[in-house]
């Protein structure tokens, strides 16, 4: 079954258009959608296998005055952004504006920020309404959804992504970066979010033989020998072993029994939960020492 895929205007997040009949929907249309903020205009980004968490209703295809009403409030809403800022600086409130929002059918306005910590936002939203005249929303969201919302260029030089395709943030610790023979320093692998980057989560599969394997600086029995495990390198199926002072590199095959492979399909499927957790509380406690 195939789904249909759009992203919303004001946050960037993927969603799955639900309810629709029209046949002529194609990739880079844009249409009306009806979600929990109202009517949206959204644009179409095509077809997708996978389902989404996150879901809107169909109701038409984009007509010249729905677009010209969506132009109208991005306007409305820039200016209701600057206005904000200027309250909040005078009302002294710990938090950082990051979009104004109005939906095609002006129903609310929606204000979103970070802060670290709680905000009393009562009498701002007073001082707004003097001005604004409609609903107000304000939203608190998270660091990589600020990201997400207004776009940022990644380490890598490119669009992170967060913006260009991800659908859901995956949880990124300490845990990914011991797995991929990386230095131990969050500092090095930190989007501009201020987070993990969540680009170290598409290499998991790719060291997760490394669960079927005794951990590094262990001894392990090898042909009637016992040896220590010194490096495990799942991407060149390598691995160096150490038995009086000499060492010595064999596939990581050669260690595992046979039949593996199943094993091996069936922690992918499971994600190894209790060891990876274990495993998380160790790497952090390594780190601050």
């Amino acid at each position: 079954m195939l789904y249909i895929k759009a992203r919303f205007q004001d946050t960037g997040k993927i969603f799955q258009v639900e309810g629709v009949w029209d046949d002529g929907i194609k990739r880079d249309d844009l249409i009306v959608v009806s979600s929990e903020k109202g009517e949206e205009v959204v644009k179409v980004l095509g077809l997708s296998k996978q389902p989404s968490q996150i879901k809107a209703t169909f109701l038409r295809k984009a007509k010249d005055e729905d677009i010209l009403k969506m132009e109208e409030n991005e306007k409305k809403a820039q200016n209701l952004y600057s206005l904000c800022k200027e309250k909040i600086a005078q009302h002294g409130l710990g938090m950082k504006l990051i979009k104004a929002y109005i939906p095609l059918d002006a129903g609310k306005v929606f204000f979103y920020y970070t802060s670290e910590q709680r905000v009393d936002f009562r009498n701002l939203v007073k001082d707004l309404a003097k001005v604004v005249k409609k609903r107000i929303e304000m939203r608190q969201i998270g660091v990589r959804d600020a990201v997400q919302m207004t776009g940022w260029v990644g380490a890598c030089g490119d669009i992170p992504c967060c913006v260009r395709f991800s659908e859901n943030f995956e949880s990124i610790s300490l845990k990914d970066i011991e797995d991929q023979n990386l230095p131990l320093s969050p500092t090095k692998f930190t989007g501009p979010c201020g987070r993990l980057l969540c680009c170290l989560a598409y290499e998991r599969d790719n060291y997760m033989i490394r669960n079927l394997l005794p951990e590094v600086g262990t001894e392990l029995c090898f042909k009637g020998k016992i040896y220590k495990l010194l490096y495990i390198d799942p991407p060149m199926d390598k691995v160096l072993i150490e038995s009086e002072g000499k060492k010595e590199e064999l596939s990581i095959s050669s260690l595992l029994p046979y039949g593996y492979e199943k094993a091996l399909r069936h922690c992918k499927s499971c994600g190894l939960c209790c060891r990876r957790a274990y495993k998380e509380d160790e790497a952090f406690i390594n780190l601050q020492e």
